[in-house]
């Protein structure tokens, strides 16, 4: 298959996408981003041995992760702080307090999802919310 794909053009790789997934490849993705994911998909049930239709499954990718399997049968990520913790951050001339709750987080008197919610509704862009309230180093 790998060296099938090594020597495919752009419209033998879209008719190799359709044929493996039964859907068009996106048009955005070029000859070179079609061949990377078909071998990736091809060399990966030999790496893992697990694998559905499109990709590992989201208990075996938070599993590979490092996540236990609570966290991984739940769907659920940790909290980014023990619960109680206040973090605060100044943005805008304004200084934005957050408790940490056991689910969620309270900002302004209302409980928030996740740091990553509170933080694109004081920026008003998406950002990462743990890197956002200082509890991330910047990569």
């Amino acid at each position: 298959m790998l060296a099938r794909l090594a020597d495919a053009s752009a419209a033998e790789l879209r008719a190799i996408w359709c044929a493996e997934r039964g859907t068009p490849p996106p048009a955005t993705f070029t000859a070179r981003l079609l061949r990377l994911a078909l071998a990736w998909e091809a060399q990966q049930p030999e790496q893992t041995g697990k694998v559905s239709a499109r990709g590992w499954d989201h208990i075996s990718r938070r599993r590979a992760a490092g996540a236990g399997p609570a966290e991984a049968l739940s769907g659920l990520q940790p909290p980014p702080a023990p619960a109680g913790t206040r973090l605060m951050r100044v943005w805008g001339g304004e200084t934005h307090e957050v408790i940490v709750l056991t689910e969620g987080v309270l900002w302004r008197g209302q409980t928030w999802s996740s740091l990553s919610v509170v933080a694109r509704a004081i920026t008003g862009s998406v950002r990462n919310g743990p890197r956002f309230f200082g509890l991330r180093g910047k990569s």
